[in-house]
């Protein structure tokens, strides 16, 4: 009978032993996850910005005449995979993707008009 008690408490230590090591387990893959998530994040604002900092130059090219900002196909594919990667790893509800979109067009073009069109573009599937 005492043999059968010994049992028993190892037995409860090796399960505490086990739960403790997957939640310390599962905290590192978690904090592994969101790690990742901010440099994806970072590195999608940096484009932005290289992408802004283009287009500003290419605009200061034609300073004389001002046009209207254009977003070409490219930088609107750009756009569009930089909105799929936030959303992805940021897990934004569907129910904010149109003001993820527009602020992501805003910050590209500097502008506070946005076309529909282009945001409608970005975030259909």
């Amino acid at each position: 009978m005492i043999g059968s008690h010994k049992d028993i408490a190892q037995a409860a230590i090796e399960a505490s032993f086990l739960l403790r090591h997957r939640s310390i387990a599962g905290n590192v893959a978690f904090r592994r996850e969101i790690d990742h998530s901010r440099r994806v994040i970072a590195q999608s604002r940096e484009l932005l910005k290289r992408i802004r900092q283009r287009q500003r130059d290419d605009s200061r090219a034609w300073a004389d005449d001002p046009v209207p900002v254009a977003v070409s196909a490219f930088d609107a594919d750009i756009l569009r995979a930089v909105f799929r990667d936030l959303v992805s790893e940021t897990k934004v509800p569907e129910c904010q993707w149109r003001d993820l979109a527009r602020s992501l067009v805003h910050e590209f073009t500097g502008c506070d008009l946005v076309e529909t069109g282009l945001i409608e573009w970005i975030i259909h599937r």
